[in-house]
């Protein structure tokens, strides 16, 4: 045989067989493909349903990790949004639908819990129930049941509660949430439904849950930043003070409690047109048998809601003030109000009391005849505010701060009071903690040490202020610099004085005043030449706002006239004036303690 020919032979052999080869995988591919474009459609769909329900759960599991983030209520919209487009886009897949309804519920209920809002949990409801009635055989349907009956019991709700239970153990015996649905109605099980009423929305009546008029917003106005919510804190009374970037438009509200879900009574504040900053602490534990802490969450795209958690909390009083803004809520225990009697003078200096002064002419407090025990002062100014500066520099706050700790071993020593610096050492201090600290110290007298300054260094003399309407220019201006804002802004306070004045001790924060101008100017008249007094005067000092007992601001000299700023820097000078604002205090005790005894 020719080699030649068998060589060729096998050649075409191979190279038909490589074509039977290829053809037989181009074949194989081609079924391939058209299996795969069978069944692509319907693969991919599941795909899609299944991928974007697993990014909602993602976005949920990130959200719930971030402890700021989770606090704002258009993180959770955003995340249900998600949810409700994965249920509307399949509304009848049996596999992810109940998982996106469930979500949804899951996440309207926790929303609830940062918020407050009611209608946070009946839409949590809802979806409960649209997954019970479409998805009965759906592992999540006992679950559903459960948490369905634990809502009803949060808004107190029993009877619907215990029927949302029960149905776990009669439709669904073998699933895991039986034993937690029988513990639930052991627990509520003896209450007789007939004596079950869904409590009101009740809320505190003026007394107890007071507020001035919110200002007026234009309705173009530009949502405020909400910065800082701080807070100062005693035994029987808390003040918490919300800072914004604007003049916001506020309302309050009453939530009650409820004993089954551990839910204290609530009260809130909504702030509109509002919105939360960024690094904003949004849980606020206040540990003071007062207030169990303050939750601030972003309601909805405007509006910011504060929710106060209450515990012994008796009263409370809400009122803001502008330039900056700020909402300041002010909670009182049921003992703060409670103020001891002294004890009475000897009949003969009893009758002579009664001889010289008529009761009509007698103050509230002198006819009750209430004791001076415990005085706040405070020295004004402090660290990066410096106060007045005098001609050679002498600054405001570091000769307040002399004299304020002067008045307080002269009254300790002296008249026995338990006294309370507001500041021991050179530091800030914000103006609205100043009178938290004599609310919270439940002071029967608080006085503010200030010196006073001028555009011309050729005003001089002494004056002690009360909380009012300031009745001329000057007053105003001197208002203005203490509250470090303009005199415009006081003008604008008129309003907000007009409410948070009732029921404030004007008439002895004026007597108080008298005493103190009085024996003040008294004792360094005789010590010094050309004391001016420059009487008593009223003005809307943001540091005697709110305050619940007498208080004035006392300006012991004009830091920016020359000879009262060599005075200033004498320590005897500033003992004689330590010496003059504790007779007055003396003088006003006196008074009070022992005017009328019935």
């Amino acid at each position: 045989m020719n080699p030649l020919v068998s060589e060729h032979n096998c050649v075409r052999l191979r190279f038909s067989s490589c074509l039977f080869i290829i053809a037989l995988l181009l074949g194989t591919f081609l079924l391939i493909e058209i299996e795969y474009a069978h069944a692509k459609p319907k693969n991919s769909a599941l795909n899609r349903t299944e991928y974007t329900y697993r990014q909602a759960k993602s976005e949920y599991n990130r959200l719930a990790r971030d402890s700021r983030l989770r606090t704002r209520r258009t993180a959770w919209i955003q995340v249900i949004k998600k949810f409700r487009t994965v249920y509307l886009t399949h509304p009848n897949d049996i596999k992810v639908a109940p998982k996106a309804l469930f979500m949804m519920a899951c996440c309207y209920s926790e929303l609830y819990g940062y918020s407050g809002a009611i209608k946070d949990i009946h839409e949590a409801i809802e979806r409960y129930k649209v997954l019970i009635e479409r998805f009965s055989e759906s592992y999540l349907a006992d679950d559903a049941l459960y948490d369905l009956g634990n809502l009803y019991n949060r808004i107190g709700n029993i009877n619907l509660a215990l029927k949302a239970w029960e149905r776990i153990i009669k439709e669904y015996p073998k699933r895991d949430k039986v034993g937690l649905a029988e513990k639930k109605l052991k627990l509520l099980g003896p209450v007789k439904r007939q004596e079950i009423k869904t409590p009101k929305l009740a809320s505190y009546n003026n007394e107890e849950f007071s507020s001035i008029s919110s200002p007026k917003i234009s309705p173009d106005t530009k949502p405020a930043v909400v910065r800082e919510v701080r807070h100062w804190s005693a035994a029987d009374y808390t003040r918490v003070v919300i800072d914004t970037a604007g003049p916001v438009y506020f309302t309050k509200g009453y939530l009650p409690a409820n004993k089954a879900e551990h839910l204290p009574e609530r009260i809130y504040l909504d702030l509109k047109p509002a919105f939360i900053g960024k690094n904003f602490k949004n849980d606020i534990s206040i540990r003071d048998g007062l207030l169990k802490g303050v939750r601030i969450a972003q309601f909805n795209r405007s509006t910011v809601r504060v929710v106060f958690d209450l515990k012994n909390t008796h009263k409370t009083k809400i009122f803001y003030l502008e330039d900056p803004f700020r909402v300041v809520v002010d909670a009182f225990g049921e003992n703060y109000f409670h103020r001891p009697s002294c004890p009475q003078r000897s009949p003969e200096i009893h009758k002579k009391s009664r001889a010289q002064l008529k009761d009509d002419d007698l103050s509230l407090a002198q006819q009750l005849g209430l004791c001076v025990k415990r005085v706040v002062i405070d020295a004004g100014h402090g660290g990066k505010d410096p106060g007045a500066i005098g001609p050679t520099g002498l600054k405001e706050k570091d000769v307040v701060l002399t004299i304020a700790k002067k008045v307080a071993l002269r009254l300790k020593k002296d008249l026995g009071y338990q006294v309370i610096l507001t500041r021991k050492e050179d530091r800030f201090l914000p103006l609205m903690q100043r009178t938290a600290i004599a609310n919270a110290e439940k002071a029967d007298l608080f006085l503010s040490i200030h010196a006073n300054a001028a555009p011309s260094r050729g005003v001089s003399g002494l004056e002690t202020y009360f909380l009012n309407f300031a009745l001329d220019k000057e007053a105003m201006n001197v208002a203005a610099r203490e509250n470090a804002t303009s005199t415009k802004r006081i003008g604008d306070l008129k309003h907000i004085l007009n409410d948070i004045m009732k029921n404030t001790k004007v008439d002895e924060s004026s007597r108080l005043a008298g005493c103190v101008q009085r024996e003040l100017v008294k004792k360094l008249r005789k010590q010094y030449d050309k004391v001016k007094s420059k009487g008593v005067k009223q003005a809307p000092f943001f540091v005697l706002i709110g305050a619940r007992m007498p208080s004035v601001l006392v300006e012991v000299s004009f830091i920016s006239n020359r000879q009262e700023e060599k005075r200033l820097k004498s320590d005897r000078y500033l003992s004689s004036v330590a010496d003059g604002i504790v007779n007055g205090i003396k003088s006003y005790a006196s008074d009070t303690k022992f005017a009328y005894l019935p």
